[in-house]
């Protein structure tokens, strides 16, 4: 697991945790592990993450109104503060905008520091 997949880990529990509760986020993992989506492997199974979370929460009628996409929509603004960058308002799915951030973040990791002095 590298990097960004740790940070987005850190972000999806604590964006959980502080929305949802302790106690709410713990069912949701149990959830997911029984559904084949453990948290350890949200960062490879980001497709699966989303439709658990709309299964969970539901996305019709007398369901928490938009639960799953203020969750999703949280985590991405959150993860994107952390890492220092900047996603523009789309409404395009949840793992599409991870998934450009960590290639926007893994591209800036490569790049050499202009302060650094190749020898």
């Amino acid at each position: 697991m590298d990097e960004f997949d740790e940070l987005l880990l850190k972000t999806v529990d604590k964006t959980m945790r502080c929305i949802l509760g302790d106690h709410t986020a713990l069912i949701i993992y149990n959830c997911l592990e029984n559904n084949s989506c453990p948290m350890q492997e949200i960062p490879t199974k980001l497709d699966l993450f989303s439709a658990q979370l709309r299964n969970l929460l539901g996305v019709g009628r007398g369901q928490i109104l938009g639960a799953p996409a203020i969750l999703e929509d949280a985590v991405v603004k959150a993860l994107s503060a952390e890492l220092g960058l900047k996603l523009g308002n789309e409404s395009t799915a949840f793992e599409d905008r991870i998934r450009r951030l960590k290639k926007t973040y893994n591209s800036r990791r490569s790049k050499p520091s202009p302060n650094r002095r190749s020898k």
